[in-house]
């Protein structure tokens, strides 16, 4: 199979090949002072010829030897949520100094003292089109699904890996947290497939999922959702034993009735405005003054009868702030630097996104699982205080999977402080982690202790 790439022009100097599209490369940024500690690049791998789709991609090269270290692919969720909202909030090089009111001023721009790429090149990928910067000239590609997006991510590698040679021997993981627990082993699917049937040599070594889905009709991510979250919430005293109780009593999960629908509006009530994606961080929420975009909220909710409980007035909310970012990538100068499309083509980048129509037809990943296992290193993480896609349903999942375990449940350490805690099977040595204190973010709720699980993983180190 053969990917719709742009022109490929390679220049050796010294038999070290660099980069094949020299004019993605990031000389400056607005609201960054200095240099910077790696080459970045921004642009886009063109997936679709005929239809004219284009994903936009942003490469942070590894501090340390890019020739060598892994190069980790990172996608964000939602579906419809851009992931560089990772790279601003998240693991990427950098992150905001201050948060601005309106888009009228460019916000400030530091170093991450935490970013991922101490330990990998750093691939960030906005997809599927619709999303961020990506984009596509036939409007009907905004009608997508979940094995469409996986096909269109695998040609993105093509692509990605032909335009830039000199990382394809290198070690490969794909990354991803949220509804990227659908994104991800569906391209690791896609690339074994390929790679297998000689339409493709990635060097895939393994992949790792935070907070992640596992399909549409099983676990958090669906109606079954609901019954996990309550669980977790009255786990964590955020609701009366009295109204537990009454919970218990009136709800079949499978059909709930009216009444078990009137004790979930009065378990919302109870809960209060609590930050759905970390229970223990304050609620603060916003958007640039004159957007109507959703700021980064999570679709997968979008079939919890939580979310349909007439009349909640309670919580847990959606409670994140992507100010920042909104205002600082629909600043013209910034679009300018990443050689992002005009506003014609992409009028407004939002967090997430409305502007897809995107439909989850994928049930359940469970029965791929055993087999990806089996071939590539495996790691789904959790930050136990997240009640979006609580640590507890992940958890069930991968001990249900059956395997003999190698190393029970015990406590990860970092600077000699319990981290998380972790089981490794004795399959191909995969592992379920949490990290202790973390929400649906982990890498911005815990950014030390994410990059230590990080850097363990991919250089083949226990936990």
């Amino acid at each position: 199979m053969k990917a719709a790439v742009l022109v490929i022009t390679v220049l050796c100097l010294f038999q070290l090949c660099q980069s094949v599209i020299p004019g993605d490369k990031i000389t400056s940024l607005p609201g960054f002072t200095g240099q910077f500690p790696s080459d970045e690049y921004s642009g886009y791998i063109e997936v679709d010829a005929k239809n004219g789709r284009f994903l936009h991609y942003w490469l942070v090269l590894s501090e340390n030897d890019p020739s060598t270290y892994p190069v980790v692919l990172w996608m964000n969720g939602g579906p419809g949520c851009s992931s560089l909202d990772g790279f601003f909030y998240e693991q990427g090089p950098l992150h905001f100094v201050n948060d601005v009111s309106d888009a009228s001023s460019i916000p400030t721009l530091e170093l991450n003292p935490y970013r991922w790429n101490l330990a990998a090149n750093m691939l960030f990928l906005e997809a599927p089109a619709g999303v961020g910067f990506s984009y596509s000239n036939t409007p009907g590609d905004y009608n997508t699904n979940d094995n469409i997006t996986a096909h269109d991510n695998y040609l993105f590698l093509l692509g990605f890996f032909a335009a830039y040679p000199e990382l394809s021997a290198n070690p490969f993981f794909v990354s991803g947290e949220s509804y990227a627990g659908v994104y991800v082993p569906m391209l690791v699917e896609q690339i074994m497939i390929h790679n297998q049937a000689k339409a493709s040599n990635i060097n895939l070594v393994g992949f790792l999922v935070g907070n992640g889905c596992t399909g549409n009709s099983v676990g958090a991510c669906s109606n079954y959702g609901t019954e996990i979250r309550v669980d977790f919430l009255y786990g964590h005293g955020l609701y009366s034993p009295t109204l537990r109780a009454e919970i218990e009593s009136a709800c079949d999960w499978d059909n709930p009735s009216s009444t078990c629908l009137g004790y979930l509006d009065d378990m919302s009530d109870q809960v209060g405005d609590v930050n759905i994606y970390d229970i223990y961080t304050d609620c603060i929420s916003g958007r640039v003054s004159n957007s109507s975009s959703p700021i980064r909220k999570i679709p997968a909710l979008k079939n919890d009868q939580l979310r349909k409980a007439l009349g909640r007035i309670g919580g847990p909310d959606e409670c994140i702030d992507g100010i920042s970012a909104e205002a600082y990538l629909n600043d013209d100068s910034v679009r300018a630097a990443i050689h992002v499309v005009n506003t014609t083509v992409v009028p407004q980048w939002t967090v997430c996104t409305n502007n897809i129509n995107y439909d989850g037809n994928i049930d359940s990943l469970l029965g791929l699982y055993p087999t990806l296992i089996q071939k590539y290193r495996t790691l789904i993480y959790n930050g136990d205080v997240d009640c979006c896609v609580p640590y507890t349903d992940n958890e069930m999942w991968t001990s249900s999977l059956g395997y003999p375990v190698k190393d029970d449940w015990r406590p990860w350490l970092f600077n000699d402080q319990v981290a998380g805690y972790v089981t490794v099977y004795d399959q191909n040595g995969f592992t379920f982690a949490t990290i202790k204190g973390a929400g649906h973010m982990v890498p911005q709720f815990k950014p030390p202790q994410a990059l230590a699980m990080f850097q363990r993983f991919v250089s083949n180190q226990p936990l």
